[in-house]
């Protein structure tokens, strides 16, 4: 009976620790498993931009993106390129440039998306400042976006408009100030020769492409705010058109508008 006991024990003790080095590589199997999602993580995100790859060039300022296995289209903040895929649109002047210009920089790269305000639009597409270098820091120098900052790029190199839309508008002085400069050196969309020579070949079609139309098209319906008086205009109201492009900031509502901070016009 004593020699029973004493095997039944060795037996309970080999149990124990066996289950005891298992419960110990489980651990250890968690433990691994767990710093190593940490480090993917750390090394392909931060607190103020997320790492995507790009998949489509949709137009100027859009594009698709993967982003952990998950597709999503991107709609770059702050600028307005040409139209080329509107539904109900012509190609406008200098659209086919810059969607080229955007499949040539962009297609299949590594960018790195940094938000403002607003996660998505109406159409569900993610609202983000496109980097081809990571930002140092949600507050980059002037330089480091100039360098870097896709959207910047475009509005520097004259293939986009300065757009700003609220609540989204943390860069709005410094593309107004790219596009200032690009005007003035008659730079891509501004190059009234060019543009002249595309009316020429377009001559047929009903022409919307100047730039003071597109502008037009894209914010009559628009609550228009003056950024340095604070104050918005209706569409339609007298003091509307007064407000010049430069100091031009766009909402949906008036709502918005008080929200931003901004008073009514009383014209």
């Amino acid at each position: 009976m004593r020699l029973t006991n004493d095997r039944l024990k060795k037996i309970d003790t080999r149990k124990e620790k066996n289950i005891k080095i298992l419960f110990t590589f489980i651990i250890l199997f968690i433990s691994i498993t767990f710093l190593a999602g940490c480090s993917d993580l750390s090394s392909s995100s931060s607190d103020f931009y997320e790492t995507a790859e790009v998949t489509k060039v949709v137009d100027g300022d859009t594009i698709n993106v993967q982003i952990n296995g998950k597709d999503y289209k991107v709609r770059m903040i702050g600028v307005d390129t040409p139209e080329t895929v509107h539904p109900s649109k012509p190609v406008q002047f200098y659209g086919r440039e810059a969607s080229d210009y955007t499949k040539k920089n962009l297609t299949d790269k590594t960018v790195y998306l940094q938000k403002d305000v607003s996660d998505t639009d109406k159409y569900g597409r993610l609202l983000r400042y496109v980097w081809t270098a990571a930002p140092s820091s949600d507050n980059p120098s002037e330089e480091e976006i100039i360098e870097s900052m896709y959207n910047a790029n475009l509005v520097k190199n004259g293939y986009a408009h300065a757009y700003t839309y609220q609540p989204n508008s943390r860069y709005s002085d410094l593309f107004s100030k790219l596009q200032s400069s690009a005007r003035e050196k008659n730079i891509g969309l501004w190059n009234p020769d060019l543009e002249k020579k595309f009316n020429n070949g377009n001559s047929g079609e009903k022409n919307i492409s100047t730039n003071s139309k597109k502008s037009s098209d894209a914010t009559s319906n628009k609550i228009k705010g003056n950024k340095k008086s604070k104050i918005y205009h209706l569409p339609g109201s007298k003091t509307y058109s007064q407000v010049s492009e430069k100091n031009a900031v766009y909402f949906d509502t008036e709502q918005d508008a008080i929200d931003a901070g901004y008073k009514k016009s009383g014209n």
